[in-house]
């Protein structure tokens, strides 16, 4: 008998309430599903609209890429030419400051010589001048040859 009388009563009100508030939550919930679906739905076309952009971009842009690297490797094989020729150079140029040097050193050695020579042929010219003014030289050999004449006459 306790257990009888303890049962609460309910009223009639509470189980039609529960089960509107159970399809209420039951509608939002399934416009929630609706919104996500259609914001799935324009995200999807979104999608679909910026890859058909990028494939046409791709495509457009394809031949100026290709163009692209096409002329890096060739500024790439221009830029091994020029450094190549550029060694060349720097070869060059040193093997012409050595010939040149060593040009230049011959030249001060031939110069050397021809100043001894230059002075040697001056002493030479200074002592026949000389002997050619005091009369005992040639001349004089020749003159007592010819006129027949001692050196005491």
């Amino acid at each position: 008998m306790l257990l009888q009388q303890s049962a609460p009563v309910l009223a009639g009100w509470i189980g039609p309430t529960i089960a509107l508030s159970l399809v209420v939550i039951a509608s939002a919930f399934g416009l929630i599903a609706l919104a996500i679906a259609r914001v799935a739905k324009g995200m999807q076309e979104e999608t679909r609209r910026l890859h058909t952009a990028i494939e046409s971009l791709r495509t457009e842009f394809s031949p100026a890429l290709g163009a692209i690297h096409a002329l890096s490797g060739e500024t790439s094989r221009l830029a091994t030419i020029i450094g190549n020729e550029a060694e060349e150079l720097v070869k060059a140029s040193q093997s012409l400051r050595h010939g040149l040097r060593e040009r230049l050193h011959n030249l001060e050695a031939i110069y050397e010589v021809l100043e001894e020579e230059v002075e040697e042929t001056a002493i030479d010219v200074a002592v026949t001048l000389r002997t050619f003014r005091s009369g005992r030289g040639w001349f004089a050999r020749i003159r007592r040859l010819l006129l027949g004449r001692g050196r005491g006459d």
